[in-house]
Formats: C-alpha cells, sequence, structure tokens
C-alpha cells in the first residue's frame, strides 16, 4: 500500500532534475507569451528605466554585483564557450545579418563624418595624434545610442 509522507524540506536534486524537464517542457509556452506579452517590454521606456536604474541602485548598496562577479565559475564559463560558444557565435554571423545590415548605413555614415574631421587635422607631431585620437573617440560617442 502506498503512503502519502509530508515533508517540511525541498528536495535540491528533486527541484535540478524537474527543472530541466520543465523549462524543456514549456518551451513553447514560453514562445506564445514571449510574442503575446500584457504589455511590450518598450511599452513605457520611462518607467521602465527609472525601474532598472533603482535596481542597479539597490544592487549597489548591497554589493551584488562585485559579490556575484567574486562567484563566477570560470570554469563553467569555459566549458559553456567550448560547448556553445563557437557554434553560436559562428551562427550569429548568418542570423543576425539582417539585424547588423539595419545599422550598416547609419554606421558607416558616422564613420565617414568622424573620418573627414579626424583627416582634416594636422598629423605632423605626437601631440597632433594623440588630438586626432581624441576627436575620433569622441567624434563616434556622439553617436552612441543613436545607431
Amino acid at each position: 500500500m502506498a503512503t502519502i509522507t509530508p515533508t517540511s524540506t525541498i528536495n535540491p536534486t528533486t527541484m535540478a532534475a524537474n527543472w530541466s524537464t520543465g523549462v524543456r517542457n514549456n518551451a513553447q509556452k514560453w514562445l506564445n507569451k514571449y510574442l503575446n506579452p500584457r504589455a511590450a517590454f518598450n511599452a513605457n521606456p520611462t518607467q521602465s528605466q527609472a525601474a532598472w536604474q533603482a535596481g542597479v541602485t539597490r544592487a549597489i548598496s548591497l554589493g551584488t554585483y562585485a559579490t556575484k562577479l567574486g562567484a563566477a565559475d570560470l570554469t563553467a564559463a569555459a566549458n559553456n564557450a567550448s560547448s556553445f560558444g563557437v557554434v553560436n557565435y559562428g551562427n550569429s554571423g548568418t542570423t543576425k545579418a539582417a539585424k547588423y545590415a539595419a545599422k550598416t548605413a547609419a554606421l558607416a555614415s558616422a564613420l565617414s563624418t568622424v573620418r573627414a574631421t579626424v583627416l582634416a587635422m594636422p598629423n605632423a607631431t605626437p601631440q597632433d595624434r594623440i588630438a586626432r585620437m581624441v576627436a575620433q573617440a569622441t567624434g563616434m560617442a556622439a553617436y552612441k545610442g543613436r545607431i
């Protein structure tokens, strides 16, 4: 006869085993909710930014970033990079090509504009060349978030 045994603890081994199965079995549900959210992730960018900033401020005050960074498992990172990274990186050249192509006109224009400014500057002395490097960095920084 089967018995029911109430428990007051959670078995981490069972929890870990069930997680992978749950993720795999709910992949379609995830996609459906991703494509049909209650609200689009960018529906209220000002409010989202404020919430993000509050979260970052809280994490900094708690030392979360440093704590989590210090606990990073470099072996797991290396294993993931070796197992998935090369394939995913290589595939991104195809899977993200259209997204990249959509940005290239604006990026090429920005690079050309900044390059013309830099090329018009003197290049005779080390100070001139430093000024050119600064102009390149400053010029491209002006396009950050706009391309």
